[in-house]
């Protein structure tokens, strides 16, 4: 979930952005170069209304769901899911829970830092 923080008297600053913008450059850079690889983002619907978090968990939002999949079978593993931090960012409880879960079940999981990270990880993965 977004919070607000303010810094003095300057306008507040939305956290969550730089997450948003490492984002984009990993599936921008995915989609050029390996434009055959099939890679999606799941949202977790936490910029969004109350009502709006309610309607997507009765429709199956799972809290703690990688913020990147790659839906591809390589090397023994049945998928890619990549989950984007900032360098101060820190695993929730729920994305621990849900990582520990899909190992379990053959997925590759990955926490990123950086967009070069993420796409290391991923090209490494599909090549």
């Amino acid at each position: 979930m977004h919070t607000i923080q303010e810094k003095n008297t300057q306008k507040p600053k939305i956290l969550g952005m730089k997450e948003h913008k490492i984002q984009v450059k990993v599936i921008q850079h995915i989609r050029t170069f390996f434009p055959d690889v099939l890679i999606f983002a799941i949202p977790n619907g936490s910029a969004t209304s109350a009502k709006n978090r309610l309607m997507l968990f009765l429709e199956g939002l799972t809290a703690g769901i990688p913020d990147i999949f790659v839906a591809e079978s390589r090397h023994g593993f049945s998928g890619l899911f990549i989950e984007l931090k900032t360098k101060e960012g820190v695993e929730s409880h729920d994305q621990k829970k849900i990582r520990l879960l899909l190992q379990k079940r053959n997925y590759l999981v990955y926490v990123a830092r950086s967009p070069e990270t993420a796409i290391d990880l991923i090209t490494d993965y599909v090549c």
